[in-house]
């Protein structure tokens, strides 16, 4: 019994050392541009980079429909993300390191589950996300990372 104890306590321990040598990932909201390739990779789409005066536009279109588009600050990180598709994407993977906020602000709706329309707001991140079957669209954007002069409504 407490050989296989131990053994199961090496295990974990192998694990979590594992998990700290690698690294955060860097994926969506925050990330940078290896994550868009990720994105891309994981997507099985095709990359239109759209060059603008105070960020990139990195519009991923994948055969199934779905458009992601991650919009990348001047330092080359993630500041905001906008999708259409007919299905919704995984926003785990597109909000990264702010999915836990959204999920908190998920938990604090007094129905989730009855939104059709759904917006979450705070300082840090704000998620707009709708529609139905076969028509999602929603955007994602961290307000203190967006460029000065950008209007919210172009984030699209």
């Amino acid at each position: 019994m407490i050989d296989r104890c131990s053994g199961h306590l090496a295990a974990i321990l192998a694990l979590a050392i594992g998990a700290l040598c690698a690294g955060p990932a860097r994926a969506g909201l925050g990330g940078d541009m290896a994550s868009v390739r990720s994105d891309a990779d994981q997507l099985q789409g095709v990359v239109h980079i759209t060059l603008l005066q105070q960020y990139d536009i990195h519009e991923i279109t994948a055969g199934s429909g779905m458009r992601v588009r991650e919009f990348l600050n001047r330092d080359g990180v993630v500041f905001a993300v906008a999708w259409t598709g007919p299905v919704m994407p995984d926003l785990q993977r597109l909000l990264g390191g702010s999915f836990p906020a959204y999920t908190a602000g998920l938990r604090a709706l007094a129905n989730p589950g009855l939104h059709r329309d759904l917006r979450i707001a705070s300082s840090e991140l704000v998620v707009e996300s709708g529609g139905h079957l076969r028509a999602y669209v929603g955007r994602a954007y961290l307000p203190a990372l967006i460029p000065t002069g950008t209007s919210i409504s172009d984030l699209r």
